[in-house]
C-alpha cells in the first residue's frame, strides 16, 4: 500500500467525532489531521487544543481554500451534508461523510453524481459493518453456513431521556428521528448480508414532546420519530422485520439491544453489539451457544489498530477510518461508499412514505 501522507481536515468536532473518526484516523501512519472545521468556537478550540490541530476555522470554505486538505471527514447536523459535500469534492477532497448522507433520496444522490463525476473517493458513515461480529455473520452468509436465508429481524432499543435532543429532533434538520439515526444502520447491514430490499410496509411514532432542554428550558417540540418498525421485503425472497426505538426502559446506556439475526433451512445466527467478537450460532433442533469470531474478522487486513485495548464496542469503529484511508491510497471505491448511503436512504424515505399513507410501498432504485 502507498503509505504516502494524506491530510485530513474534520468538520465538524462533536461527539462522534471525538469517539469515531479522530482516534481511528490517528493511529494510521502517514495520516495527518490538518485543520478542524465547527460553528461552536468554545468546543473548536477545546478539540484543537485536546488534538493539538492549529488551524480551526468557522467557515467551511475558508478552510477548504487555506488548508488544502487531501480528504474531509463530515461530521455535522444532517441538513449540512449537502452544501459540505459538494464543496468539499468541488475544492479536490475526498469525503467520508456521517450518515444519513442526505436528508432524502435526492440529496443523497447529487452527493453520490457529484462524486463520481469529480472522481473523488466516497464513503458512508455506516460504522456497524465494521463490528467483527458483523463481518463474520456476512461470511457465513456468503459461503451458505446458514443455507436458505428465510427472515431476519434487526432491532436497535435504547432509553435516551425525555429532554430535547437539539437539531436531532427536527425533520428539517435531521431528515427523520430514529428511523435515520439508528434504523438506517440496520438497513445498510441488511443490504450487506441479503441484497436489495424492494417493498416495506413501517410504522413511525412520535411518542412524546421533547419541549424542554436538559436545563429546563421551554424549546419546540420535537417533530420526528421515537420509534420506528417496518416489515420489508428483498429482491432475494428473504422476508424481514425491522424495530428501532429511543424509549425502551432499560435499553441504555449500557444496555442497549442491537441484534441482527439471520434464520436459515440449515441454521440461524445473530450478531449483538454487546459482544462484538462473538456470535450466536444454532442448527435446528440445537440451542443457541456463544461461537467465537475467528481471529481473521476481527479487525480489517492491515488495521493498525490494537486487538484488546480500549473497549470493543467503540475501537471496532476506527477500522472505518482506516478503509477511507486504504481506499485513498489504493486508489479504489470505499465500501460502503456513496451509493450505499443512496441505497440506504431509498429504503428510509419508501418507510416514511409507507407510515404517512399507512400501505406497503415499492423501493425505487434511485441510480436506475
Amino acid at each position: 500500500m502507498n503509505q504516502e501522507s494524506i491530510r485530513i481536515g474534520l468538520i465538524g468536532v462533536g461527539g462522534v467525532c471525538a469517539m469515531v473518526h479522530y482516534p481511528g484516523l490517528r493511529i494510521i501512519p502517514g495520516v495527518d489531521i490538518v485543520g478542524l472545521c465547527d460553528a461552536n468556537p468554545t468546543l473548536l478550540a477545546q478539540r484543537g487544543e485536546e488534538w493539538e490541530v492549529g488551524a480551526q476555522y468557522g467557515d467551511v470554505e475558508r478552510m477548504l481554500n487555506e488548508v488544502k486538505p487531501d480528504a474531509v471527514v463530515v461530521a455535522t447536523p444532517n441538513c449540512e451534508h449537502l452544501p459540505i459535500v459538494l464543496a468539499a469534492l468541488e475544492a479536490g477532497c475526498h469525503v467520508l461523510c456521517e450518515k444519513p448522507l442526505g436528508l432524502d433520496v435526492g440529496e443523497t444522490v447529487a452527493m453520490y453524481r457529484a462524486a463520481e463525476r469529480l472522481g473523488r473517493r466516497h464513503m458512508t458513515a455506516f460504522t456497524y459493518r465494521f463490528v467483527p461480529g458483523m463481518r463474520y455473520l456476512a461470511s457465513l452468509v456468503r459461503e451458505g453456513a446458514l443455507g436458505e436465508i428465510y427472515h431476519a429481524r434487526l432491532q436497535r432499543l435504547q432509553d435516551w431521556p425525555d429532554h430535547s435532543l437539539g437539531w436531532r429532533q427536527y425533520r428539517a434538520m435531521a431528515g427523520s428521528g430514529q428511523l435515520a439515526d439508528m434504523a438506517l444502520h440496520r438497513i445498510d447491514l441488511a443490504h450487506d448480508l441479503l441484497g436489495p430490499i424492494t417493498s416495506v410496509c413501517g410504522s413511525m411514532r412520535n411518542l412524546i414532546g421533547r419541549d424542554r432542554t436538559k436545563d429546563g428550558e421551554a424549546c419546540a417540540p420535537q417533530d420526528v420519530d421515537d420509534w420506528v418498525a417496518f416489515l420489508a421485503e428483498f429482491e432475494s425472497g428473504v422476508t424481514g422485520v425491522f424495530e428501532s426505538g429511543r424509549l425502551s426502559k432499560g435499553r441504555g446506556p449500557a444496555g442497549d439491544h442491537d441484534v441482527c439475526e439471520l434464520n436459515g433451512s440449515e441454521a440461524s445466527a445473530a450478531y449483538q453489539l454487546h459482544t462484538p467478537d462473538q456470535i450466536l450460532f444454532a442448527r435446528r433442533g440445537e440451542a443457541f451457544e456463544m461461537r467465537d469470531v475467528p481471529e481473521a474478522f476481527l479487525k480489517s487486513s492491515g488495521s493498525p489498530r490494537a486487538l484488546g485495548d480500549g473497549n470493543p464496542e467503540v475501537t471496532f469503529r476506527y477500522d472505518q477510518a482506516f478503509e477511507f484511508v486504504s481506499a485513498i491510497r489504493e486508489e479504489r471505491a470505499c465500501r460502503p461508499s456513496f451509493k450505499e448511503g443512496v441505497q440506504a436512504q431509498a429504503v428510509c424515505d419508501a418507510v416514511i412514505e409507507s407510515s404517512e399513507g399507512r400501505r406497503w410501498v415499492d423501493v425505487v432504485d434511485p441510480l436506475g
